[in-house]
């Protein structure tokens, strides 16, 4: 009896053991959804160029009906990698995508856009792709770079209309702060062009050497928990670019942009057409040489977008909207965002404005479109700037709402250099594209429907001499003005075509 019983004890023991060890082998067994880029005979030694075997496991993983492309720990210098639908680039920890300095590796792409016809990284017209991980992607810029350093053309300005007249160019071209010149170089990072349920998510990215991040007429994207930090003086180094995309989320990154670093529907013209709507950006923190946040100029249409909890500091732009053409740019809000910016030192675009919205002919034979529906809400700047609000005509800017919002400006170091202009590049003629102009807090002209409640505007210190007043209104009907308060209140409250009307603010 106890011989039997014994025996079926170890009989259940050997049994549980096997069920165990099964079960173990099974967890350690190779996923049948994932394909790792050495088994296709990457080398990730930094050295080998690793595109043939990448390329090879998504083209298995694509045909094998769709999984995860694994790039592990390693350095692996690559050229073109095409993505195909239902494949996810996984990029683990330690793992590097060092991007070929040798324009023979990348491979054009069916279309181009401003003459940006090769991408580190494409997909093109695929669903259900994406790029994750904790790994990196690094663009290589600085293998780009003109060596000495030598200032990026400048134009679409004539020196002799700004305040400092010769001077104003020959400051620009001392590229203290850049932005450098560039050789030939690849035109895109990370081009997704026409997908649908496109995810990137956790990874970082580093030096691109130009645009970075580009979603040109994809619909339904997530780009959330990314870090990208571009130098700040490579120009067009975008760090998210979205052209003419639908349904779009962006969400918890750290960006830094030698230009735009988030921008909605720029320069996509080239790819495909389509209209930028129902977007929402959150809880960012952003630095960049041109404008944090920039919507336009576009072919297309954007409307329906939201932006709240974002920081941009040390940028040359906090927030631009920008109308060049027949397109139109409605229903836009920005909420709890916290703006610092600065006249930079060299031939970037723009003057230090916390938020620049501008309608102007680029090409002096199209009809200009319209700015309409923008809200302001809680937005805290601190700038050497002002706020500028500026319309070529009448009807081109209209309903604008700045609410419970509070404007610091103090001098800057460089205003001898840069100061009292404002900056409408690209406009027509290009004599109008940086030109004098006495200043104020908020500059508008040819806004209808300007709605200012709550504004709070403090000067940090004596303003500078061409700041002549707190508000600037020429030529803008029908203004709301409530609760607005300028400490000190030395300046006139408003000017308002010419006329100083200091109770007309409710103050």
């Amino acid at each position: 009896m106890v011989t039997r019983r014994f025996q079926a004890l170890t009989l259940g023991f050997a049994a549980a053991l096997f069920a165990i060890l099964l079960s173990a082998q099974a967890s350690a067994a190779p996923d049948a959804h994932v394909w790792n880029v050495r088994t296709f005979g990457a080398t990730g030694d930094g050295h080998h160029l690793d595109t043939a075997a990448v390329n090879s496991a998504i083209a298995a993983c694509a045909a094998g009906g769709g999984g995860i492309v694994e790039v592990g720990p390693g350095n692996y210098r690559v050229g073109t990698i095409r993505l195909l639908s239902d494949v996810t680039l996984k990029l683990d920890a330690g793992s590097r995508l060092l991007a070929s300095a040798d324009l023979a590796d990348y491979v054009p792409i069916s279309r181009s856009s401003e003459e940006r016809s090769t991408s580190l990284i494409v997909a093109e017209g695929a669903e259900n792709v994406g790029i994750v991980g904790d790994g990196v992607i690094d663009g290589n810029g600085r293998a780009f770079v003109v060596e000495p350093r030598q200032p990026h053309p400048a134009g679409f300005y004539d020196a002799t209309s700004t305040r400092q007249g010769a001077r104003f160019f020959a400051r620009n071209q001392e590229n203290r702060d850049g932005p450098d010149r560039m050789k030939d170089r690849p035109g895109i990072l990370a081009l997704f062009l026409e997908c649908r349920n496109v995810t990137v998510r956790g990874i970082t990215i580093v030096d691109a050497p130009n645009w970075c991040l580009h979603l040109a007429c994809c619909r339904s994207a997530t780009l959330d928990h990314l870090t990208i930090r571009n130098s700040l003086r490579i120009p067009n180094s975008d760090a998210i670019d979205l052209g003419a995309c639908r349904d779009v989320r962006v969400a918890d990154c750290v960006l830094e942009a030698g230009d735009d670093g988030i921008a909605i529907s720029p320069c996509s013209d080239g790819f495909a057409a389509g209209v930028a709507e129902n977007i929402t950006v959150s809880r960012c923190t952003i630095v960049s040489r041109s404008a944090g946040i920039r919507l336009g100029w576009a072919a297309r249409d954007i409307r329906h977008v939201s932006f709240d909890h974002l920081v941009i500091r040390d940028s040359n732009r906090g927030i631009g909207l920008f109308v060049r053409g027949q397109e139109s740019i409605e229903d836009v809000t920005f909420e709890d965002i916290t703006i610092e910016s600065h006249l930079v030192d060299g031939a970037w675009w723009g003057l230090g404005e916390p938020i620049h919205i501008s309608v102007a002919p680029y090409n002096a034979r199209t009809a200009s479109g319209h700015v309409r529906g923008v809200r302001f809400r809680r937005v805290t700047a601190t700038s050497e700037s002002p706020v500028v609000l500026y319309a070529s005509a009448r009807g081109q800017i209209r309903d604008i709402a700045l609410e419970q919002c509070r404007l610091e400006l103090k001098t800057s170091p460089l205003d001898a250099d840069y100061g009292g202009n404002l900056d409408l590049r690209p406009v027509t003629p290009a004599a109008q594209g940086i030109v004098k102009r006495d200043l104020a807090a908020l500059v508008a002209v040819n806004v209808d429907d300007l709605k200012l409640d709550e504004l709070d505007i403090r000067w940090l210190g004596q303003p500078s001499p061409f700041f002549k007043s707190a508000l600037a209104l020429d030529a803008c009907a029908h203004p709301i003005l409530k609760n607005i308060r300028s400490i000190p209140s030395a300046l006139p409250t408003l000017i308002e075509d010419g006329q100083i009307h200091p109770d007309s603010t409710g103050h």
